[in-house]
């Protein structure tokens, strides 16, 4: 059975949106495949606390899914991390096994982000886009605190904007498809607001192999 576990690390609040759009996205894409999908988030992390780590789930099988009362992904394949800074201090891919690819939002190259991932050996691939360029939102580097101040994407607000993927998450999305074919692109594609930023990631994204798993 092919079974796949997608976990996207973002910030609470300032950020919800970005890694829901992820999940959501890849999951719905699934499903039009013929595949059993499900997203989920976790209220563990505390969704409402501003900026706090915080994580969303998506999970994809060729069957049914036997563990779909599990609220946590225990072994993710690919993580994703929406925040640059996110990447310091603390194991974001726990319970990865070997063969993981991780996608991080970010201008530097996998070699310089590299020095940061927790057990590095688990991974097939680094993969860094610079999401934010892509999406015209080169501020976040520099206007997180600012971001702090957004309350619309906090649980139960309204979103600042209805439409899948109209920024950072776009080229994020492309990043995970083309690396791991979790789905096709032809298609998740039709979904994504961002086009633009889509599309430009497929040819600016940074792949860096690492420890393929041999059969």
């Amino acid at each position: 059975m092919a079974y796949t576990e997608l976990t996207v690390w973002t910030r609470g609040i300032i950020m919800d949106k970005e890694g829901r759009d992820i999940v959501n996205s890849i999951a719905a894409s699934a499903r039009n495949e013929g595949k059993f999908a499900q997203a989920m988030e976790n209220y563990v992390d505390n969704p409402d606390r501003t900026n706090a780590p915080t994580r969303k789930y998506c999970r994809i099988s060729d069957s049914e899914i036997e563990n779909a009362l599990t609220y946590e992904n225990e072994n993710p394949n690919i993580v994703v991390l929406v925040e640059q800074t996110m990447v310091k201090g603390w194991d974001y891919m726990r319970g990865m096994p070997p063969g993981g690819t991780l996608v991080i939002n970010t201008q530097y190259t996998p070699d310089y982000m590299l020095r940061f991932v927790p057990k590095p050996e688990r991974l097939a691939q680094l993969v860094c886009v610079d999401a934010a360029k892509l999406a015209d939102h080169k501020w976040l580097y520099y206007r997180l605190g600012e971001l702090g101040l957004d309350r619309l994407s906090t649980e139960g607000a309204a979103e600042r904007s209805k439409a899948i993927a109209p920024d950072i998450a776009a080229p994020l999305i492309a990043a995970v498809v083309k690396t791991t074919g979790i789905v096709k692109m032809e298609t998740i594609e039709p979904m994504i607001a961002n086009k633009a930023a889509f599309k430009a990631a497929l040819k600016e994204l940074h792949i860096m192999p690492l420890n393929p798993v041999t059969a």
